[in-house]
């Protein structure tokens, strides 16, 4: 995902900034040999943030974020999409499966997997969108965040 993506999907934004963050994830090889967490595994560049300003902000600017979980053969993604991303999941936005992170948090995220590749896909704004009278969290969670699940899943072959 890169800067033209975001823009894609919100064509308002501007000031469009972004940045590396570290992640602590076990690595698929070793969670094919044990699944307990082992908060040792890391990587340094396995999330990217967002930070942009939109239209009608009120106090803080619009973060989007993406953070690769696992990439590997899809069926250790399988067995460890099950074991790290429980709950009802659906098959949806171009995804094998996504299930939403935080159902009543309108700043949910969604983690997703496709072939080899799982991610999550989170984010917040206060803008206000089109037809609302405040800033509607929960239109930033099911409206724009599957845009981006959109755009990875169709990058991955």
């Amino acid at each position: 995902m890169d800067e033209e993506d975001v823009k894609a999907v919100l064509p308002d934004a501007e000031d469009l900034r972004q940045e590396q963050r570290r992640v602590y994830v076990p690595s698929i090889k070793d969670f094919a040999a044990d699944s307990s967490w082992k908060e040792s595994n890391s990587s340094d560049s396995g999330q990217c943030d967002y930070a942009m300003r939109l239209p009608g902000e009120r106090y803080r600017p619009t973060h989007f974020w993406i953070r690769v979980d696992a990439v590997t053969d899809p069926k250790l993604i399988a067995g460890y999409y099950r074991e790290v991303a429980p709950g009802a999941s659906m098959k949806m936005y171009g995804a094998d499966l996504c299930v939403i992170n935080g159902l009543l948090d309108g700043n949910g995220s969604w983690t997703c997997r496709k072939g080899p590749l799982m991610f999550t896909v989170g984010g917040h704004t206060t803008t206000t969108f089109e037809g609302q009278y405040d800033a509607a969290p929960f239109i930033w969670r099911d409206k724009v965040a599957p845009e981006f699940i959109r755009t990875v899943t169709a990058k991955v072959t």
